[in-house]
């Protein structure tokens, strides 16, 4: 991502929720000539020129559209607490130069992309979610090997928590720290003239991360709190789609149909919403021996969710659902429509009975078929992949994207 930014000649929108890692990558990747950022105050830090701040956004303009017009590359950091003013006279400037803007508020795609923005169809969008799973087993595994970088790298997905990771047991380390930290993240997406939708934004990631991600279902609870007029899911879905956009959830399609699942991609936030949904451990008073059952479980969906990442990162496919009455299968990519491979994840003990299993799930099937487990199980009918066969697949597949750019 980093890369295909700093190669890409003119204007750039990045964009993405809270801590993804925006402004590290800029700040180390991408080369500009002018870092400029705004605080919550309106002051402005700026590097790279004779002054290190501005106290009000009146000069930003005079100083970026000059910079600009002198072929410099400017990087504006949290650029929504800008007035729109000022947005709209910087855009005078272009083409010149080349402007790089970054923000994680909801106004990113309300406002800047929408089209009254006076910078409509002069920015090239650039979404920055969370370390893919390839990079992340790779990096992991020559540190913890590969089991333990299998189950590390849910958590460490999110920049933000490597501050707060520890490796003697880093799950009750995680949880004691989200109360602290998740309420804080979510509210930071809303800027001032959004305060209003906090409420509304909360409580969907609330139901989404407490396990219902069916927009029937989540319509019908906030119609029962009280937070929407009526129980339809027309009333929640352009919310719900609007977080999407921002990274902070993913609507996958339920395969054969026209119907998608919401599910929060932060694996750190799902354990804090689908936790503090059962034990209030928003309160911060919950002991963690009491809730630690239920936090590996969650831990190991979070495993799951992950190594389906890599294999649509692999396959090159879309990930996509089969959950019905008599039949639910982990994982499904899916090519041109068809599928792809589907698999399972057995992270627990898993048996020879379990492969056998899962292959009568996905009978009829003409796909690839992978078993996922901690210890290899003998098989000529699946294909079993251990810890260690993961991590090769994502150092294949990182070597062979290198290829490709070169």
């Amino acid at each position: 991502m980093s890369g295909s930014i700093d190669m890409l000649p003119g204007w750039a929108l990045v964009y993405g929720r809270r801590k993804v890692g925006k402004t590290y990558i800029l700040e180390n990747y991408v080369s500009h000539d002018v870092y400029m950022a705004v605080r919550l105050d309106g002051s402005i830090w700026i590097r790279g020129m004779d002054l290190d701040h501005l106290g009000a956004v009146g000069d930003v303009p005079r100083i970026v559209n000059r910079l600009l017009k002198e072929g410099n590359t400017v990087v504006i950091d949290e650029f929504q607490r800008l007035p729109m003013w000022v947005l709209e006279d910087i855009a005078r400037s272009h083409p010149s130069g080349r402007l790089i803007l970054s923000g994680s508020s909801m106004r990113v795609s309300h406002e800047i992309m929408g089209r009254n923005s006076p910078l409509l169809a002069l920015l090239r969008p650039f979404k920055i979610g969370p370390v893919s799973p390839s990079d992340l087993l790779v990096d992991l595994s020559s540190m913890y090997g590969p089991t333990k970088a299998v189950e590390h790298a849910p958590i460490l997905r999110d920049p933000w928590t490597v501050t707060f990771f520890e490796e003697k047991d880093p799950l009750k380390h995680l949880v004691e720290m989200l109360p602290h930290l998740v309420p804080g993240l979510v509210g930071e997406i809303f800027s001032a003239d959004e305060r209003e939708l906090t409420r509304t934004y909360s409580a969907i990631l609330a139901i989404i991360g407490s396990g219902d991600g069916d927009p029937k279902k989540v319509a019908k609870k906030m119609h029962d709190r009280g937070i929407t007029r009526t129980g339809a899911s027309s009333n929640v879905i352009p919310y719900m789609n609007n977080m999407v956009e921002m990274g902070m959830l993913e609507r996958t399609k339920v395969y054969g149909k026209r119907k998608y699942i919401y599910s929060i991609p932060s694996f750190p936030m799902t354990l804090f919403y689908y936790l503090d949904s059962r034990y209030t451990i928003s309160d911060g008073s919950v002991p963690f021996d009491g809730i630690r059952p239920t936090a590996e479980n969650v831990h190991r969906s979070g495993i799951e969710s992950l190594i389906a990442d890599l294999l649509v990162e692999v396959v090159g496919g879309r990930k996509e659902l089969i959950k019905t009455s008599d039949r639910e299968i982990d994982i499904l990519v899916t090519v041109r429509r068809k599928p792809a491979l589907v698999g399972e994840v057995k992270w627990g003990r898993a048996s020879r009975a379990d492969v056998d299993n899962f292959l009568e799930k996905v009978k009829g099937l003409k796909c690839r078929k992978v078993f996922v487990c901690r210890r290899r199980i003998e098989s000529d009918e699946v294909e079993v992949l251990t810890p260690k066969d993961l991590v090769v697949m994502a150092r294949e597949h990182i070597e062979k994207a290198t290829e490709h750019l070169i």
